[in-house]
């Protein structure tokens, strides 16, 4: 008895966790050809918070190009602010300012010239087996200008006739190994290998190089990273969040047997 006693006792430690500042979550981006584009202003929350996050209303937002347009966003609903007029455009620089209270947060980003998504290749998983397939993108890069790509990756399961799942991974690629080459580099995300006649939709996007790092920054939170850290924003003033002008095509196809 005394043994088990002994054992089975257990010492409660209360972990003295410092709660964080709460900031300004702003995220949008600006897509070439299209006039609608959308800006999510939140708060973010401290540790020991719901996850319920709070959506910001009542900010000023403008969006603004180079070239003097600009506009005033309507809010269509609590925090979600929606631009009508202004057009995305290749090598335009789009700014966002947001003015909650007394704040104002601001952001620049340049619109990349459109690097053409020619193309989804599917090759044998042979880690995983049972004629699964790994997706690779191919795109031909261009000489002596630095690229940066982000891939938004979704896929409805044959066997499940579901609808379309996106993965939850952030897929990022840059051409520092490949720059003015055909380049195939396969993508791996959180859904793991596509699987014959499941319907797979690719999104290419291509953004600026701060955007880029942003992306970065934030996948090396993932994983149970040791020492977390926000993200490198490109907005000013202390906002969490990223602000992109960006190209963005899309492939869809069946996976081949």
């Amino acid at each position: 008895l005394l043994v088990i006693s002994i054992t089975s006792c257990q010492k409660v430690i209360e972990l003295d966790l410092k709660e964080s500042e709460v900031f300004y979550v702003i995220e949008g981006t600006v897509n070439k050809d299209s006039l609608e584009h959308f800006i999510y202003i939140s708060e973010s929350k401290k540790f020991s918070s719901d996850n319920v996050f709070t959506r910001v209303e009542n900010a000023i937002v403008t969006l603004s190009d180079d070239i003097n347009n600009s506009e005033i966003l309507t809010m269509v609903s609590p925090g979600i602010y929606k631009s009508s007029s202004i057009l995305g455009e290749e090598g335009r620089t789009y700014t966002l300012s947001v003015l909650i209270g007394e704040q104002t947060f601001v952001s620049n980003s340049v619109m990349p010239s459109q690097v053409e998504f020619l193309d989804v290749l599917f090759i044998n998983d042979e880690f995983t087996g049972g004629g699964s397939k790994i997706a690779i993108p191919s795109r031909l890069d261009p000489l002596g200008i630095a690229n940066s790509y982000k891939f938004d990756v979704q896929v409805s399961r044959f066997k499940d006739n579901e609808g379309f799942i996106r993965d939850s991974a952030i897929i990022i690629q840059d051409d520092e190994f490949s720059d003015g080459l055909y380049s195939q580099q396969p993508i791996f995300g959180t859904l793991g290998s596509f699987l014959p006649k499941d319907t797979c939709r690719i999104t290419m996007m291509c953004i600026d190089e701060n955007v880029y790092k942003y992306f970065y920054s934030l996948s090396l939170n993932t994983g149970g990273a040791a020492s977390p850290a926000n993200p490198i924003s490109n907005i000013s003033n202390g906002a969490l969040g990223c602000f992109s002008a960006q190209t963005k095509q899309t492939l869809e196809m069946v996976v081949p047997e």
